[in-house]
């Protein structure tokens, strides 16, 4: 039965792979056409999705870049773990980085996530990029189509393609010199188990992350884990205290707070509860 079983989730896993291939290359000649240098912007983060959609990438045969953004928000583990083995990945860097976005804005929510648009989100630009999103990852995702355009003008914002519809290439000849990007999603329909399933069958190497909080990611992320910040905070004390300080630059900023401190305001974040069920509770 075992067998039987494994031999079914193999063969799932196979038409997944290949199917992504087929998506890789019917969008190769798209990707030079709006980036000669390089063609495809693959978006790595070290983890698992993003290893398996590079090693996919590499077996489609088609010209691409990868690319780690770095927000100083970084884990030092994952940077090492992409500097060791994947030395190909060029890292970009930002000209605002996450502590200065915390002294002017605050900490990042599920809701207000402006690390994220200001450090992850932009990059790319002109560009098709390639992601490992999967629709298994949250509601809003499980919306996604496997090609999108990424654009804030109303024309394009929110429009999706199948592998093969015209008004993609209107949008892409009115977005070549500009801002928009064209995302696809070749990972979309994979689920968790046919992701480590592909990284254990072709023996390619766990981020020690997975292991130490079970999570690859920024450090100070809104959907980071209570136990995955005490990890942070216990490993990198100072980066916690840089946090802290930012904090209490931007209270004095601030016309009115409940909060007096940058400590209060942090523990707040971290509770991850109302501002008022905070304070009822303290």
């Amino acid at each position: 039965f075992k067998t039987q079983k494994n031999t079914k989730m193999e063969k799932q896993l196979n038409e997944k792979v290949n199917d992504a291939i087929e998506l890789l290359r019917k969008g190769e000649a798209l990707a030079i056409k709006m980036q000669p240098n390089f063609g495809y912007f693959l978006a790595f983060s070290g983890g698992k999705d993003s290893q398996v959609l590079l090693d996919i990438v590499k077996r489609a045969g088609v010209k691409y870049k990868a690319f780690y953004s770095v927000t100083g928000n970084d884990a030092p583990e994952n940077v090492y773990f992409i500097r060791k083995e994947y030395p190909e990945v060029e890292f970009i860097h930002p000209k605002e980085k996450y502590i200065k976005i915390i002294e002017k804005s605050g900490m990042p929510t599920i809701l207000r996530r402006k690390c994220c648009d200001r450090l992850k989100e932009r990059i790319g630009k002109g560009c098709v990029v390639l992601t490992g999103v999967r629709a298994e990852e949250s509601r809003k995702r499980a919306k996604y189509e496997e090609i999108m355009i990424s654009s804030r003008r109303k024309e394009h914002k929110g429009k999706s393609a199948s592998r093969g519809e015209e008004w993609l290439k209107e949008v892409v000849h009115d977005c070549i010199k500009g801002q928009d990007r064209v995302l696809i999603h070749p990972l979309l329909s994979f689920t968790s188990d046919n992701i480590w399933g592909y990284i254990n069958k072709n023996k390619i190497p766990h981020n020690p992350l997975y292991k130490k909080c079970g999570r690859v990611g920024c450090m100070y992320c809104p959907f980071a884990s209570k136990e995955q910040l005490d990890y942070y905070e216990k490993t990198y004390p100072k980066f916690k205290e840089s946090i802290i300080k930012a904090l209490n630059k931007n209270l004095k900023e601030r016309k009115e707070s409940v909060f007096k401190t940058g400590n209060e305001l942090y523990e707040w974040w971290k509770s991850k509860e109302s501002v008022e069920k905070y304070m009822n509770n303290k």
